[in-house]
């Protein structure tokens, strides 16, 4: 008798006698154990080969016996020749390989239980000759691996052998992979004004080109364009003339006949133009927000990502904790504030009875024992997209002060609110507003260093400010020679002190043409000061920005879109400076002043990957 052997077969071959017999009786036994039988009656009498499963109960590295005799009637022969054989180590299996990230990766199934060893080997083929070479530092138990080393351009078999002493077993890829070209990698870009300086090591030994791809903006998903090709040594580019904004860029390695490497992408802001206030950018990455504040240590509260979605998000450590008020039904503007401590207030409305108009405002801030909430007032508010029914701002005592508009949208329906020395909501008509402006186009609530409140009415060809000095409101007309305000046109102003006011409509251009001016109305001590015409727009269209002034009054700064890209203009002491910060930008932006009087400007400067990866670039004044 004579056997083969597969992982788990024996196959058994053998002479049968020459004498009649009935049926044969294998037995077999492993190492030192006794013989069985292998089955049951008897194996046909014309049979000479048989394949016996011993399944995976053999342990490896195990001698196996094997022997038979044959039956007449119940009279056995005598054994035939004991035919043995050695339980080899189990065979591993293996993928193929592919290329993964920065090398090509390999997966295998270890089906010994009694190997100590593993060796991986990597086979290069070139011009029909394979070289195999093992790569060092695979510990023993891994069953993947990612070859990083791999030459660029070389199709690579592997193979992995498992070993117990002198004995082992191996497994080799079916087919090849092919390293890629490795990437120009260590990016940084240097921003410069109107330029961007690049620099980048090359660690790939077979490129022949390396090619400058641009594309215009910070999103996730840029659509890049090839700006130069460069010999493969090169390791800086000097990108010129470029318009102020943002900008994507990515290096490839490139070779005919292979897939060209890119490397990551790299962002980069320029820096404006240095003929006017002297702003820095850098980009930061914040979930999408409606709504940014930043706290007096540059930490970013935020609000939810659209209009609707009425929560504050307060920071802790890298990530935000949410607030949201129960049964809110809409925001209030500014969405929300932060007070002196860095603590959030939102003004909200909720609905008081299921299907009426009535609702009631509803104030939310957050101290140190969490959040707390107060009733202020039940109102039918006026409704209109072109300016909210509800603002309020925070005094430089952390105090609230409430401007609503209610009933028919009228000046006269405009009232104030704020808290008296007992603790209660005191409500107040705006009665004393002329009632020949009929039609009211936008409202402004201001406080000024003393607590004291400003509201700022504009109107068809009529503007008034209104303040507040002890129990009595005081009312006067704006000269502003024609200036008015309709609806979605811009209005602010903001007051250094009682008897002072900065103030902002549009105007249409005397002569007209066709476009707009941007007024500024300024009073002092008391006494209006001569008109300023701040800005003039082109087009047909008013004005459209963001203002925002320092904490005493003394600075303030307007941000708005010109055909030239996104101005930063910003008033010291009757002196402005104009600079170009770039594009426009993809929603509200923040513009403000820190407790040093610094300008901050952040502007959202993109759509992100996910709603967690939002960009936006920080503008900061320099000292």
């Amino acid at each position: 008798m004579t056997l083969a052997q597969a992982p788990e077969y024996f196959g058994l071959r053998w002479t049968p006698p020459a004498t009649p017999f009935d049926g044969y009786e294998f037995e077999g036994r492993s190492g030192t154990g006794t013989y069985t039988k292998l089955h049951d009656g008897l194996i046909p009498n014309t049979w000479t080969t048989a394949y016996y499963n011993a399944g995976t109960s053999i342990p490896e590295l195990t001698t196996c016996f094997f022997r038979v005799r044959v039956m007449r009637g119940t009279t056995p022969s005598a054994y035939s020749n004991e035919a043995n054989y050695r339980v080899a180590l189990f065979t591993p299996s293996m993928s193929e390989p592919y290329p993964s990230g920065s090398g090509l990766s390999i997966t295998w199934l270890n089906t010994s239980l009694v190997a100590d060893t593993l060796l991986l080997e990597r086979g290069a083929s070139q011009g029909g000759t394979t070289t195999w070479t093992a790569i060092p530092n695979v510990p023993f138990g891994t069953t993947s691996w990612i070859d990083k080393d791999a030459p660029e351009g070389v199709a690579c078999y592997y193979r992995v052998t498992y070993s117990k002493g002198q004995d082992s077993a191996q497994a080799t890829s079916s087919g090849t992979a092919t390293m890629p070209m490795a990437p120009p990698n260590q990016i940084v870009a240097t921003p410069l004004v109107e330029g961007v300086h690049l620099s980048w090591q090359n660690m790939s030994t077979v490129a022949t080109q390396v090619a400058v791809m641009r594309a215009p903006g910070l999103d996730s998903y840029p659509s890049y364009q090839e700006v130069a090709v460069l010999p493969a040594g090169t390791t800086s580019y000097d990108d010129t003339q470029l318009a102020t904004g943002y900008y994507t860029y990515r290096l490839e390695n490139r070779k005919s006949g292979l897939t060209s490497a890119s490397s990551s992408p790299i962002q980069v802001v320029t820096l404006p133009p240095q003929n006017g206030a002297s702003v820095t950018p850098t980009m930061v990455t914040l979930p999408q927000s409606q709504i940014v504040r930043r706290g007096s240590l540059g930490q970013w509260f935020l609000s939810g990502s659209y209009a609707n979605d009425i929560r504050v998000r307060v920071p802790s450590g890298n990530a935000w904790i949410d607030h949201v008020p129960t049964s809110s039904l809409s925001w209030s503007s500014p969405y929300f504030l932060l007070d002196r401590k860095d603590q959030p207030h939102m003004v909200y409305t909720r609905l008081v009875v299921q299907g009426s108009q009535e609702v009631a405002i509803m104030h939310a801030w957050q101290d140190g024992a969490g959040w707390q909430t107060e009733e202020i007032a039940r109102r039918t508010l006026y409704s209109s997209s072109a300016m909210p029914p509800l603002t309020f701002a925070l005094d430089a005592q952390d105090h609230l002060h409430l401007l609503w508009l209610k009933g028919n949208g009228t000046p006269q329906d405009l009232e104030y609110a704020s808290k008296a020395q007992n603790g209660t909501w005191a409500v107040e008509g705006l009665t004393s507003i002329p009632t020949t402006p009929s039609s009211l186009g936008n409202y402004r609530l201001a406080i000024d260093p003393t607590g004291q409140p400003h509201v700022f009415v504009g109107a068809w060809q009529s503007l008034f400010h209104l303040t507040r000095a002890g129990d009595t409101w005081a009312v006067e007309t704006i000269p502003s020679n024609g200036a008015s305000v309709g609806w979605y046109e811009f209005m602010d102003g903001f007051a250094p002190g009682p008897d002072s006011i900065t103030f902002f409509a549009p105007r249409a251009h005397q002569p007209y043409d066709g476009s707009y001016d941007l007024m500024m109305l300024r009073k002092e001590a008391g006494s209006w000061l001569p008109e300023e015409v701040v800005a003039t727009t082109t087009g047909y269209s008013s004005f459209n920005g963001w203002l925002s002034a320092s904490m005493d009054g003394s600075r303030f700064a307007l941000y708005y879109p010109t055909s030239s890209g996104n101005l930063l203009r910003v008033w010291t002491s009757g002196t402005w400076t104009s600079t170009l910060v770039g594009p426009s930008s993809y929603g509200n932006p923040l513009l403000g002043f820190d407790a040093l009087n610094k300008l901050y400007l952040l502007v959202p400067a993109g759509w992100g990957s996910t709603q967690n990866s939002y960009p936006y670039v920080l503008y900061l004044e320099q000292p």
